[in-house]
Order: structure tokens, then sequence, then C-alpha cells
């Protein structure tokens, strides 16, 4: 696989832009939290905004065998930044050797950049909190030296852009320093997600506060679906941020009959005429792979001889590996493939198991791009009921909800898959159909486009930069910034 991530085939069809280009290009550094290898929504950001005639860099992490810089097209390019990522940073001065004892006191290798997601047991649930003790404190001290070489790489930007958490008093700081701007594109809740939803209130609180000072001096901000939008709104006292959903580029757009493809069976050898039920993407806790896998054992899915395919990468691919293996030959994990292929692999599948249960307010506000890759394949979904998921299934007739246990995935993808072949084959179409008409990526980069031209415009004046205001066709009110200091960091789960 290549070093990044190709988004997709362009489509034969124009982009959906908003008009006439900006007057006054940008000079634009977008700050990825990872090493930009699977981080499609920035790239496809990257490449909107370099379209339109701004000068885009993405900068992200190094990582061994990865190029440190690339030319990924006209006015975009990609530069990875050396920074140190190990948890073991938040020991320092003390020598590299007392680092390493310490972090074999606590349970977690030296080189470890994110705690392994298995669960404390025994003695050892004494050590967790310190473990994650150490690693809110290395994402503290990673904040300066990474501000540092974001702007070493790129210090003239006059918008420094982020969607990670972790990464905004990156952007934040960087761009007080350099007397720019900053953008923050709220791809999560992160503070109502994974781990952090799970820390004790008071630390939730700070961070929460952290966030919000950050929120409130931006001078953009997008958000993946309209309930995060809305939250963001009412939890920050701004704005709604300009939607922007994250489907990927229209694919095959002159051809709404569902493509055919026999990719998955042909890398794990499933019979034809047996039913596939795919997860694609992340591996981590949370997102209801572990209740998929757990399914495989009810009747209803042993009745029909499903198999599951888990195609993807994360921190949980080990233990999935290991339940494979005591699942031979009906549970396969596969690593992730390019963005660029992803869809004719998805083709290949009956049914795509979204999961995302709604454990956490994050999980029933979001809109992930599984289900929007799994529609423009033409392969309807299962979701979590009573999430935005759920909500957006039920509206457009893009397959069935559930609550997120294995018996109920079970009964439910069954009820799927046993629909008569006409009704699967009219399903797979009518997929397809909404996808390329409402869900692509052309049409949503859009606002965020007219977004960035607006923004060019009050950096052309030459003015101080100013917290979001909203998008032109709002009329609310900008909430007035609060102080948050340069190096203040806040914490995210990285998984």
């Amino acid at each position: 696989m290549g070093s990044v991530p190709d988004p997709g085939p362009r489509p034969d069809h124009p982009d959906v832009t908003p008009g006439p280009s900006p007057s006054r290009p940008l000079r634009i550094a977008i700050v990825a939290a990872n090493t930009f290898e699977h981080d499609s929504r920035l790239l496809r950001t990257g490449r909107a905004l370099a379209a339109d005639g701004h000068r885009v860099t993405l900068l992200a992490f190094s990582a061994p065998g990865l190029p440190s810089r690339e030319e990924l097209g006209e006015r975009l390019d990609l530069r990875r930044l050396d920074v140190d990522r190990r948890v073991t940073a938040a020991f320092r001065p003390l020598s590299p050797r007392l680092r390493r004892g310490i972090a074999r006191v606590l349970g977690f290798p030296a080189a470890a950049t994110a705690l392994p997601p298995s669960e404390a047991r025994g003695v050892d649930r004494l050590r967790s909190p310190l473990r994650r003790l150490a690693e809110i404190a290395a994402h503290q001290r990673r904040v300066g030296p990474w501000r540092d070489a974001v702007l070493s790489a790129v210090p003239e930007a006059d918008v420094y852009h982020c969607k990670a958490l972790i990464a905004l008093p990156v952007v934040g700081g960087a761009a007080a320093r350099a007397r720019a701007r900053f953008a923050y594109d709220l791809a999560d809740l992160h503070t109502e997600a994974a781990r952090i939803a799970r820390m004790p209130a008071p630390v939730r609180a700070m961070v929460r506060r952290r966030e919000a000072g950050w929120v409130r001096r931006a001078s953009l901000l997008t958000a993946v679906s309209p309930g995060v939008a809305r939250e963001v709104a009412r939890r920050f006292h701004v704005p709604e941020p300009v939607v922007v959903l994250n489907c990927p580029p229209a694919w095959l757009p002159d051809d709404p009959s569902p493509p055919f493809s026999d990719l998955l069976r042909t890398a794990t050898g499933i019979a034809a005429g047996r039913p596939i039920v795919l997860y694609q993407g992340g591996f981590s806790v949370d997102r209801g792979i572990e209740e998929l896998v757990a399914a495989l054992d009810q009747e209803a899915f042993r009745r029909l001889d499903v198999a599951v395919v888990l195609l993807g990468y994360g921190r949980l691919r080990d233990q999935l590996a290991a339940a494979a293996a005591r699942r031979p030959g009906r549970l396969f994990v596969l690593d992730a493939v390019p963005p660029s292929e992803l869809l004719e692999w998805t083709a290949s599948a009956d049914l795509g198991y979204v999961g995302q249960p709604g454990r956490t307010l994050n999980q029933r506000l979001n809109l992930a791009n599984k289900l929007f890759e799994c529609i423009m394949a033409g392969v309807p979904v299962l979701v979590a009921e009573g999430t935005e998921h759920g909500r957006l299934v039920a509206s457009e007739g893009l397959g069935a909800s559930c609550a997120i246990e294995p018996s109920s995935i079970a009964r439910a993808a069954a009820t799927l898959l046993e629909r008569p072949a006409a009704d699967r084959i009219a399903l797979r179409r009518h997929c397809r159909t909404v996808a390329l008409e409402r869900y692509t990526w052309e049409r949503q980069q859009a606002g965020l486009v007219r977004a960035y031209r607006e923004l060019a415009g009050r950096v052309g004046s030459g003015g101080a930069a100013e917290p979001w205001a909203g998008a032109a066709v709002e009329d609310l009110p900008a909430t007035p910034a609060n102080a948050v200091p340069a190096d203040a960091a806040v914490v995210e789960d990285p998984a």
C-alpha cells in the first residue's frame, strides 16, 4: 500500500462548487495527528482547497518506511514531522534507561505511542490509572515541540487547520505565534467519545473547558454531521459549524447499478452464495466489533452459514485475529486496503455492518464514513438503533437498525439476508442511487470551499483574527473568545 491514502477515483462529472475562486488564495497548513496513511477526510479537504486555488501543506507524523516529503498534486504537498509520540516522553528529563524502567513497572512497552487496549485485571487495575496519567502527561509535553515543528515547516501560513482534539492546541498555538487564523473540523465530540467519556467527571470537565476556549477562538468550524454541529453550537455557544459529511467521491457515477466484485471471496476463500457481512475501518473499542464477532455463535448466523469479514487496522487487530483462529472459515481479518480500492472490496459484501453502538453522545450523533462507503458500493447497512445512523438509514431506506448485542445483530442481519433475491438486488440499487444523488464528496466539499472563500475575504481585509461567525447564510452573533494558554493541552483517545 502507498504511503498516502488516495480518496478514490475522480468522478466524470464536475464538482459541485459554490462559484468563482477566492480573490485572495490562502496558505493553509493542515495538521494531522497521525502518519497520514489512512486519513482520507483530511486528504479530500486538502485536495478540495488546493483545487480552489489555495496553497495547502499537509503535516503528519514521521514513521519508519514513510517518506518525509511527498508532492500530492498542484499546490498540495505532504510533510512528515519528527515528533516524539512515545508515552515515556512524560518522564523527561529522566534518562532513557529510567524511562524504560518506569514503563516496565507500569506495564506498557517503552516504545508505545498509545496504551494497549486490553482491560486491566487483578493487580494491574492499580497500575491502569497511572498509565493513563502518563499518557495524559505525554500529550501535554508534546504540544510545544509539535507546535514548533509545525511552525518550522510552514511558518507563514494564513490558516492552521486540524480535526483531532490533541492537535487543537497545536494549531491554536501556531496561529497565535504566527499571527494567523486556525480552523477546527469536529469529526467527533471528543470529550463524549471512547475512553474520555468514561473518565472521571472533573477530568472531562477540565478537557471540555479547554476545548471550549479553543472552539470559541477558531475562525472557521466544520462538523461531521448535523447532530454534531447542533451540539457544538449548544455546548460551546457558537454559531453552528458548516456540516461536511464524510462521504466518498462518486464512484462509477454513470452506472447506478450495483457493481459486481468478488475481491473478498477471492482473498478469503468464502464460497459463492455464502452471505458475507463486512465491517471496514478502525479496529478499536466501542465500535460494536466484538458484538459482531459474538453474533457468529448465534443460531441465525449459523443457519445461514454467514461469514464475517473485518477489513481494517487498529489496536484490536491481534485480539480479532485470535478470535478468527477460534472460528476458522467463519471469521476473517484482512488488512486495510488503499481508499482508492476500498469500494470495490466493499461491493463484494452482502451486508455492511456499521455498528457504532450509541453508548456515548458522540456515537449517537456522529455519522461514520463506512456508512456512506457501503451505500456508494451498493451494499445495504446494519446500524445501531437510536442514533443518527439509525435515523438516516430509516429515512432513506438503506437497510436496518438494531440493538448492538449479538442476538439482535444476528436476527436483524438475517432478516435482510433472507429477503428474496429480487428484493435484495432492488435494495442494493436503491442504496447506490441514494448515494450518488445525495451523499458524495463532490456535494459535501461545496460548504467547505465556500467557508474558506469567506475566510479568505476576512484575511484579505487585514484585520485581526476573529472567532467563527457562522456561514454566510446564517445571521448569528459570534461568541466572545475565552482566553486559553497557548500551550494548554487537551486529551483525546488516540484509537
